[in-house]
């Protein structure tokens, strides 16, 4: 619209010169000059709005050409999109076996790690297997920190005796001393390092020594037994009430983690007592008796 203002405008300017032309070689009064004004006025309001105009009409252009230059994706051949789907099956496959193949060496590695853990428990397990008969200064063994349980007999008619010693030969602890045949359990705790025992017998003896936790741990509640036991508890914190029982006529005695004394007692007896339990926590407990025993938590 802009541009046939313009040309409209040029147009009458054109016109109005001639008309003046004329007029001048006629000597008359033409209407030129209104008509030159007129087309003037006209030209430049198209002059003026032709840069609006011609600048929206490239924007249209311009957006009209982007569109234009937009093209569809290419649609893919059956042939294409057979071989791309099975390029596709193949590299499924091949992550597939991949993962496969590292889950199997995986666990190999766990199955042969655990077969060697238990083979090197076994040994351990082995290795602190002693036996003998009479008098004897047993084997050198090792124990790491912490508690030992040891289960113990002896086929004899006199004294049965059996003392831990240190690589110095000093004597840490008499684990067993009593008269005649013997069989029992008993646990104490100990720091790393090489031991022996000093045995004193009149008969064939064994001594079997673990240091892992029982499979049955008995939960908080009463637990009951004969003679020398060795009692694994689950017990929770707080405040408890410990009752005990002992039908034996000789030395009744109960200690928890070789450290706190909760019995001591000669012969027959019933009682209890209030034990602070500071944490939650698995307890071994080393019970000394010569009959039935009984030991209550709650």
């Amino acid at each position: 619209m802009s541009l046939l203002l313009a040309f409209l405008g040029f147009l009458g300017f054109i016109v109005g010169l001639v008309l003046i032309v004329i007029g001048l070689i006629k000597k008359k009064k033409m209407k030129g000059g209104l008509v030159l004004g007129i087309s003037v006025v006209i030209f430049i309001v198209g002059f003026i709005l032709t840069p609006v105009d011609g600048t929206e009409s490239g924007k249209q252009a311009g957006t009209h050409e982007k569109v234009e230059t937009v093209t569809k994706p290419k649609e893919e051949t059956p042939e294409e999109k057979a071989a791309r789907e099975a390029k596709e099956a193949e590299e499924k496959a091949l992550a597939e076996q991949k993962a496969k193949e590292e889950a199997e060496v995986r666990a190999k590695a766990e199955a042969e790690a655990k077969a060697k853990a238990e083979a090197e428990r076994i040994a351990k397990l082995e290795a602190l297997k002693i036996n003998g008969s009479g008098d004897t200064a047993t084997k050198k063994f090792k124990l790491e920190k912490g508690f030992v349980i040891v289960d113990a007999t002896h086929q004899g008619s006199s004294n049965f005796a059996v003392k831990l010693l240190d690589a110095n030969a000093n004597m840490i602890k008499l684990v067993v001393n009593e008269i005649g045949n013997y069989t029992g359990k008993k646990i104490y705790a100990v720091p790393t390092g090489e031991y022996q025992y000093e045995v004193t017998a009149s008969g064939p003896w064994t001594i079997n020594m673990s240091q892992e936790i029982p499979a049955e741990v008995a939960p908080e509640g009463k637990v009951t037994g004969t003679g020398d036991s060795v009692v694994f508890m689950n017990i929770s914190k707080g405040a408890k009430t410990v009752a005990f029982t002992h039908d034996g006529s000789r030395n009744f005695v109960v200690k928890a983690n070789d450290s706190v004394l909760l019995a001591n007692e000669i012969g027959t007896y019933s009682g209890s007592k209030v034990q602070k339990v500071e944490d939650t926590s698995i307890y071994y407990f080393d019970i000394t008796a010569d009959g039935n025993w009984s030991m209550t938590f709650e």
